[in-house]
């Protein structure tokens, strides 16, 4: 027989939950299960059950509650030989004899106090790890059916703040693992509902900093200090204050694991220390830049740090062997704000002071909203960079797009500008695209990442071309980009100024080739949908450029000829989203409605699928709540709940449930009305709040012919393993690569519409190197209409998709691959421990990681020793691979390769 307490008493036996009878009986119950295996005394359970006076039958009552717990408990004869729980009779009262594995409460404490441990111990991925198992046990507040009735035990209000201590442990853990963005919006939400808890707004500021959020930190800071001055007349403590200082001085301790517990230790930043985690973002630990003239030292040198505590690594690779990369060949973009302050000041320090934060604040949020790192300030140059941490595919863009954006921004700073402030001068962009070699701390922390190359030198030399209130990119950034942005003249070094953002397609998209056993599959979910009118969870997950988004528009074609009427939504996730993490909402409101999107309006990222904004688009969702469900109070609260979905700015936290409410129920009546797919596209990159409302929208949408399509890369399984896993209609399709007979037909087709065909030999190698990847087959047919002789270089687009999917791998994974291809692109576990000089059992785990991951892919033939062999599943990996490592790393690899191989056949030999 299983008890729960954290949430409504529930009873669990052999055959089900358990009926209890009478609220007294409940309450009886509930207390001895909070003092489990503990004497309670009678006076006290009298107490308990009556706040007042109790009555004088109030003992043969209480009698009559524990008889009939004691029937209920022997009632379950599930229990085995070693028996179960046993109500007993002992002096001054009862003893509810629990064994701990039967009672929730238990559990929590113990993975609580776990989890507290390895906390203390340093251990943080673990300690999230139980802490969040031990949150999990939670159902709500504990014995909520008691707490609604009347009930108000001092146990219930201790657990209560035992639940938010260790809520508080399992935020700790997570900064520690580096893990701030995953957390953000809990820690909002938490510290909004309770802001006089001093460590939980520590946590919120911390978090909010190392997003590059300055100021929504030192808000942070100030709503709790106003909290706690007006109800508890009191002032921050030592270690609160000492975090505002932190962030006010930009100290390099923010961005160290153990920020909080550091300053908990003395109350005072002070420089980092080598330790266990994850480093904190680039703009509390400068990037140094060698490229300048005059290379500039942006902080004066930190003082030696003690070392640390040698630890087992989970991967003993060392910088000198096949470890974490210490050097990395990568492509990024730099971007260069100028700005200066101009005459008009007076001479007042403190008014400079505070516009160049000012300037500087705002700056870094924009920076940090386009996932780009502010690395340092040379007097009037902000530098930041865009892909030295994680490379993206779309690093350049990122890039224009923040520029455009700051200058946005310091309008009202600039002497032309609406608002003019001192004088200031208007600032000028400019942004540069190359290759550099990045290279990091040998420990892992990449405290300060040094940029070798040409690049930064480049954006100096396009910098001073900009002229006042302008930006100008260098020809790389412009042709990687064009796609997305409008340019306008190109200047004699390439370098031109982006004018806006595309909001259509300006190519044709390839032909769909190799999918009709997914095509058939869409059809027949289509049509399954509309017969039996019960919604479907459809999946498709596939690497970067397998052809999700061209399988998608497929499907919503099929749909839209199909004889059972279908209307189509559609919605994407986008990395814009990261201040509306709602936004996804917002597309396929406006799609469902024919609007524009309110965040594509506000962000300059797109159109919706219509051109209405503002009052248009309210009227227009009008229109469509009304069709559906009439004027009164129903259609009403629907319009005041989807109403902040229609505005730029983000809805409050605390109005996300009743606006998904809305949402899923505007979506179950326009499907009611006629069957309805809703494609959702991107879904890797959506928050969590989104990924739990799909599911919830799967799960709650009732019997409506609903088909829910969505895409993602294999990175969502990382984060929701059992995504779409025991529904009842759930379809997951995996868009393995094209085969050779689809991949030569897609090539030719493509050569074809540019007007070109390819010799036999060339032909066999470019279909080598695509792999079966629909959009590597697109680039290089793109590469090859230039008419560059010879075999083409892997085209920049695709090294970059390459090189990005590549960096949502953890390091030593990232390793493994390196030693997989020195190995000849055909390696064992036994091969890899070897090059690496590592242990042979963590090859084979993160060899089995990368087959999961679609990197490698697991051979049908052993090794001559009977080990599983892998191979790269894409020829374009394996070149990324060798393209990243350095040559003398490269070479020392094969050389360490040559003589495993060479001992491994000698020994076969013997």
């Amino acid at each position: 027989m299983k008890f729960q307490v954290l949430g409504p008493l529930t009873v669990l036996g052999g055959s089900g939950p358990v009926a209890l009878s009478g609220v007294k009986q409940r309450a009886t119950l509930g207390h001895l299960l909070l003092h489990a295996n503990e004497v309670v005394a009678t006076s006290a359970l009298m107490r308990a059950l009556w706040a007042g006076e109790p009555p004088p039958t109030a003992r043969k009552m209480l009698q009559n509650a524990v008889s009939a717990l004691r029937g209920l408990l022997a009632a379950d004869d599930t229990e085995d030989a070693h028996g179960g729980p046993v109500l007993l009779t002992h002096a001054p009262g009862y003893l509810l004899r629990v064994d701990g594995d039967d009672l929730d409460l238990t559990a929590y404490r113990t993975l609580a106090d776990r989890g507290r441990a390895d906390l203390a111990a340093g251990a943080w991925s673990s300690a999230a790890r139980t802490l969040r198992a031990a949150l999990d046990l939670w159902r709500g507040p504990v014995l909520a059916d008691l707490a609604e009735s009347g009930t108000d035990w001092p146990e219930l209000r201790t657990l209560a703040q035992a639940r938010t201590a260790t809520r508080e442990d399992l935020y700790e853990a997570e900064l520690a693992c580096g893990r701030h963005d995953d957390v953000l919006e809990e820690l909002r939400t938490h510290a909004e509902r309770e802001p006089e808890r001093e460590r939980l707004c520590a946590q919120l500021m911390l978090a909010l900093y190392r997003r590059g959020h300055q100021s929504d930190a030192l808000g942070a800071y100030r709503r709790t200090r106003t909290a706690l001055a007006s109800r508890l007349g009191l002032e921050p403590g030592r270690v609160l204050r000492a975090v505002e200082r932190a962030v006010l001085d930009h100290d390099p301790v923010l961005g160290q694991p153990d920020a909080l517990a550091i300053m908990a230790l003395d109350g005072e930043p002070r420089r980092p220390r080598p330790t266990e985690g994850t480093p904190g973002p680039a703009a509390v630990a400068p990037t140094t830049l060698v490229g300048f003239d005059s290379p500039p030292t942006l902080r004066p040198p930190a003082p030696p740090a003690l070392p640390a505590p040698p630890r087992a690594a989970a991967f003993p690779y060392s910088a000198a062997s096949a470890g974490v990369l210490t050097e990395q060949h990568k492509q990024l973009s730099m971007l260069l704000v100028r700005t200066t302050l101009g005459k008009g000041l007076g001479g007042d320090p403190e008014d400079a002071a505070r516009l160049s934060g000012e300037l500087a604040v705002a700056i870094r949020d924009e920076v940090a909203r386009h996932g780009g790192k502010v690395s340092g300030v040379l007097g009037p140059v902000t530098f930041a960079l865009f892909g030295v941490v994680r490379t993206r595919e779309d690093d350049a863009e990122r890039a224009v797009r923040a520029g455009r954006a700051i200058l946005r921004r310091l309008r009202q700073y600039g002497a032309g500008g609406p608002v003019p402030v001192h004088g200031g001068s208007a600032p000028r962009v400019a942004v540069a695209t190359g290759d550099v070699v990045v290279t990091c701390a040998a420990d892992g922390t990449g405290a300060v990442p040094i940029v070798n190359g040409a690049v930064p030198q480049s954006c100096a030399d396009l910098l001073r071309t900009v002229p006042p209130g302008g930006i100008r990119v260098c020809a790389t950034t412009r042709s990687g980009t064009e796609r997305s942005l409008v340019y306008g003249p190109a200047g004699p070094d390439g370098a031109a100024e982006p004018l806006g953002t595309r909001t259509a397609r300006t190519d044709t998209p390839p032909a769909l080739v190799g999918r009709d056993r997914e095509l058939a599959q869409l059809g027949g979910a289509l049509d399954d949908v509309a017969r039996r009118q019960r919604p479907c969870l459809l999946t498709a997950l596939g690497e970067p450029g397998a052809g999700k988004t061209r399988l998608m528009a497929e499907l919503a074609r099929l749909a839209r000829r199909s004889p059972h009427g279908y209307r189509v939504v559609t919605g994407h996730s986008s990395w814009c989203d990261r201040d509306r993490p709602l936004a996804l909402l917002d597309r396929t409101l406006a799609s469902a409605t024919g609007t524009a999107s309110a965040t594509a309006t506000a962000t300059g990222t797109g159109a919706g699928t219509g051109t209405g904004t503002g009052d248009c688009a309210h009227d227009a969702l009008a229109r469509t709540v009304h069709a559906l469900f009439g004027t009164g109070d129903r259609g009403t609260w629907l319009l005041d709940r989807l109403g902040p979905l229609l505005r730029a700015e983000p809805p409050a936290p605390a109005d996300w449930p009743d606006l998904a409410n809305a949402w899923r129920l505007l979506l179950t009546g326009l499907a009611a009305e006629r069957p309805l797919l809703l494609v959702l596209e991107d879904l890797h990159s959506a928050p969590d709040p989104v990924l739990d409302l799909v599911t919830e929208l799967a799960d709650a949408a009732g019997p409506v012919p609903l088909l829910l399509a969505v895409t993602a890369r294999p990175e969502l399984l990382d984060r929701r393993p059992t995504w779409g896993g025991g529904r009842r209609d759930a379809l997951a399709l995996t868009l393995d690569p094209l085969d050779d007979a689809s991949a030569a037909a897609l090539l030719d087709a493509l050569l074809a519409a540019g007007g070109g065909a390819l010799p036999a030999e060339l032909r066999r190698d470019v279909l080598a190197r695509i792999g079966g990847n629909p959009l590597y087959a697109l680039e290089y047919a793109r590469e090859l209409a230039g008419g560059a002789p010879g075999p083409p270089v892997m085209p920049r687009h695709v090294r970059q998709v390459v090189a990005a999917h590549l960096d949502t791998l953890p390091p030593l994974a990232k390793a493994v691959l390196v030693c997989a291809s020195a190995l000849g692109g055909v390696c064992c576990a036994d091969g890899v421990a070897a090059v690496g000089g590592v242990d042979r059992t963590e090859a084979a785990h993160w060899l089995d990681h990368l087959e999961r991951r679609d990197f490698l892919r697991r051979s049908r033939h052993p090794s001559a020793t009977g080990a599983l062999r892998y191979a790269f599943r894409h020829p374009a990996t394996r070149e990324a691979v060798d393209a990243l490592v350095p040559r003398t790393v490269r070479e020392d690899r094969r050389r360490r390769a040559e003589a495993w191989t060479e001992s491994t056949a000698a020994r076969l030999t013997a």
